[in-house]
């Protein structure tokens, strides 16, 4: 069996991790929340998988990452409060649900995309490297995120490699807040990082609890 790659963080590292990506490989990433899995948004069977590899049903949802809006734009509508929302907490740990762009990538349920530009600067190169990226935590289904790099290969059997990076994802990272503008009234749905005193919209809904999930 063939060494996985663990691929520097570097320009070379990165150029390399973009071309398993466009090849249709999965690729593991730090991010500014946990580590992650990544495939290309533009390749479905790449983005099935990324459920395969984790063991779990594809049916559930991943999270479209970006290096910028415009990149956002074929994939979702973008209203006035997503992208004010995005002026103020992106790049950073909140998704935001939001309907999918005809024929654009459903990668939520009935129809709907969630979407965020992270605050890494090593995930940013990759995603403006490689385009936009179907994303998930690094983790088999049922258990927590790796910390790494190295413990992504070996948890994940069939990766394409993993992009290290001088500081791995801290202990107790959280994972980002989701926001869900597709519904009658903002809803968090899940609180990590920001809360509702930070998002402090009018009329938001608050359904995570104190879950850290």
């Amino acid at each position: 069996m063939s060494k996985v790659p663990l691929w520097p963080a570097r320009a070379d590292g990165i150029l390399a991790a973009a071309r398993a990506l466009r090849d249709g490989g999965v690729v593991a990433f730090p991010t500014d929340t946990v580590f992650g899995l990544a495939a290309r948004a533009d390749l479905p069977a790449a983005v099935r998988r990324i459920s395969e590899l984790k063991g779990r049903s594809p049916r559930q949802p991943l999270i479209l990452m970006a290096a910028g809006l415009e990149e956002l734009d074929p994939f979702c509508e973008l209203g006035a409060t997503a992208r004010e929302l995005a002026g103020r907490f992106w790049p950073g740990p909140l998704t935001l649900i939001l309907p999918a762009r005809p024929p654009g990538l459903a990668l939520g349920a009935e129809g709907t995309v969630g979407v965020r530009i992270p605050s890494h600067q090593l995930a940013l190169e990759l995603l403006a490297v490689a385009g936009p990226l179907a994303t998930t935590s690094a983790n088999r289904h049922g258990r927590p995120p790796v910390p790494d790099a190295a413990a992504a290969i070996s948890e994940i059997p069939g990766l394409a490699g993993a992009l290290s990076a001088p500081a791995e994802v801290p202990p107790g990272s959280e994972p980002s807040s989701i926001l869900d503008l597709t519904r009658e009234a903002p809803t968090l749905v899940r609180r990590g990082r920001l809360g509702p005193q930070e998002l402090a919209l009018p009329g938001l809904e608050d359904l995570s609890g104190a879950r850290r999930d």
